[in-house]
């Protein structure tokens, strides 16, 4: 019997999925592969903790990208600085990022842009939800 006719197949898929582990090894695996410790057990360790104390304590959860990171991206699309960058753009930036679920009908100027505090604001909400590895109690 293969796992496709298994009987339990949909008690484990519902398992995986509210309890977010494929995206806690996606997560964990791209930490490592982003910061290749001397130590990944320790580090994997330390990461777990981080992510723990995020859950229990409210705490920021570990992220593979931070806000400079997600300033840097628009300030490579925004090159006259002009503190604004095209809807598309928006939509580009975060989603290098990684981020999928993001508001669609972001706050814009009367030419159409999006300013950069409003997508800082989207970048680093979107990676929180990233890095939230976990059910929220």
């Amino acid at each position: 019997m293969d796992f496709e006719s298994c009987p339990r197949k949909h008690q484990i898929d519902t398992y995986l999925r509210e309890h977010k582990i494929n995206e806690l090894f996606q997560n964990m695996t791209s930490l490592l592969i982003f910061n290749q410790p001397d130590y990944p057990k320790r580090f994997l360790r330390e990461k777990l903790i981080e992510l723990r104390d995020a859950r229990d304590k409210g705490m920021d959860p570990p992220l593979l990208f931070t806000q400079d990171n997600a300033e840097s991206i628009f300030n490579m699309l925004d090159p006259c600085e002009s503190e604004a960058i095209a809807y598309e753009r928006y939509c580009h930036a975060l989603e290098t990022l990684g981020i999928r679920k993001y508001d669609k009908d972001p706050e814009r100027e009367e030419n159409g842009e999006v300013k950069k505090e409003r997508y800082l604001e989207e970048a680093v909400r979107g990676l929180k939800i990233l890095a939230t590895t976990y059910q929220q109690p």
